[in-house]
C-alpha cells in the first residue's frame, strides 16, 4: 500500500544520524566481535516485527532483538525514524528489513554515517526472494519467505558466533517446523483448478499463487496500491464481476480505504461475494503463524472448504 488511511509523508532526519555517528569516538565504537565476551549478545535490528520474531527464534538467548515497527497502525512506507532507531541501527551486528522499496527509511539509516564493522544486512525481498524495487514487495505473504529468512539468519549468526553454529541452525529448524500448520493449510486450501478472485490491492498476492487462485482485477488493484484512481473501465469490470459473482471472493486490505474501495466492499457484500479481510501489518497479540492462519481460515470459509 502506498497511500490511504495511513499518512505517507516521509521525513528521515539524517542530521540526527550524523550527530550520533559523530559523537561516537573510536574508544566508544561498537565492538567488531559480538561474541568477544560471554555475556555480550549479538544485536539484531529488524524493521518489521514479524522479521524480528524470526530473529529471536533463531538467535535465542544469544541475541538482543529490536523491532522498529511494532504498532500495527503505523504506515511502513511513510515511517519517520527516530534518533533511537538510528542509534540501534548504528550499533547493530545484524539488520533485517524488507527492501524492494518497501522500507527505504531503513536503508538510509544504514548508509548514514559510520556503523558497526561487523554488520550483516539481510534485505528479505531482494536477497532471499529475488525481488527488486517496483515488484510486489509484500513477500512475507509468500509461505517460503520465513523459512528462507530463518536459514539465512542462522548462517549470518554463525559467522559472528561460530561456536554456536549448531545451535543457531537447530533453532532455525525448530522455527521452520513450527510453521508446518501454515504449510499444511495452504496445501489443504489449494484449488484443483485456477479459481478467480478479486482484490482491493496486491497485499495478499504471494499467498494467492500457491492456493491456485487467479486475480481478475490486477489493474484496479495496482491503481489502489499506487494511490491513484482506477480507470472507469477497470471499475466497471470489477463491478460486473462482483454483481455477477464471477469471482469466488474479494480480498480487502482493511488498512487502506477509499470511497472507491468501500463501494466495492458494499457491492461484494450485497452480491453475496465473501469478503476476506487482510492487513499489511501484524495485528497486536498475534504472531506470524496466527496472523497468516486467521486470514487463511477466512479464505477457506469463502471457498467452502471444510
Amino acid at each position: 500500500m502506498k497511500k490511504g488511511v495511513w499518512t505517507t509523508t516521509f521525513a528521515l532526519t539524517l542530521a540526527s544520524v550524523f550527530v550520533l555517528a559523530g559523537c561516537s569516538s573510536s574508544q566508544n565504537a561498537p565492538s567488531t566481535s559480538a561474541s568477544s565476551a560471554k555475556d555480550e549478545k549479538i544485536k539484531i535490528v529488524a524493521a518489521e516485527n514479524f522479521y524480528g520474531e524470526v530473529a529471536q527464534a533463531v538467535g535465542g538467548d544469544r541475541v538482543e532483538v529490536t523491532s522498529i515497527l511494532t504498532n500495527p497502525d503505523t504506515d511502513p512506507h511513510g515511517y519517520e525514524s527516530t534518533p533511537d532507531n538510528s542509534k540501534s541501527v548504528y550499533s547493530a551486528n545484524v539488520v533485517v528489513y524488507n527492501g524492494a522499496g518497501y522500507d527505504s527509511w531503513m536503508e538510509k539509516m544504514i548508509n548514514a554515517g559510520s556503523s558497526n564493522e561487523q554488520k550483516s544486512v539481510i534485505k528479505v525481498a531482494e536477497d532471499l526472494q529475488g525481488k527488486k524495487e517496483g515488484d510486489n514487495e509484500h513477500v512475507w505473504y509468500d509461505p517460503t519467505t520465513m523459512t528462507k529468512l530463518a536459514n539465512s539468519l542462522a548462517d549470518q549468526l554463525s559467522k559472528i558466533d561460530a561456536k554456536q553454529t549448531d545451535a543457531y541452525h537447530q533453532r532455525a529448524k525448530q522455527y521452520i517446523a513450527s510453521l508446518a500448520p501454515l504449510t499444511e493449510k495452504v496445501q489443504k486450501l489449494k484449488q484443483s483448478s485456477p479459481t478467480p478472485i478479486a482484490v482491493s490491492e496486491p497485499i495478499f498476492d504471494y499467498m494467492v499463487q500457491p492456493l491456485n487462485l487467479t486475480i481478475d482485477d490486477t489493474k484496479f488493484a495496482k491503481a489502489i496500491d499506487e494511490g491513484t484512481d482506477p480507470s472507469p473501465v477497470d471499475v466497471g469490470t470489477l463491478q460486473n464481476d462482483l454483481k455477477g459473482k464471477k469471482v469466488k471472493l474479494f480480498v480487502h486490505n482493511v488498512q487502506n480505504s477509499s470511497p472507491t474501495v468501500e463501494n466495492m466492499v458494499k457491492l461484494a457484500r450485497s452480491s453475496g461475494v465473501p469478503i476476506v479481510q487482510v492487513t499489511e501489518t501484524e495485528p497486536k497479540g498475534k504472531n506470524y503463524l496466527q496472523w497468516m492462519t486467521d486470514q487463511l481460515d477466512q479464505v477457506g470459509k469463502a471457498l467452502g472448504s471444510k
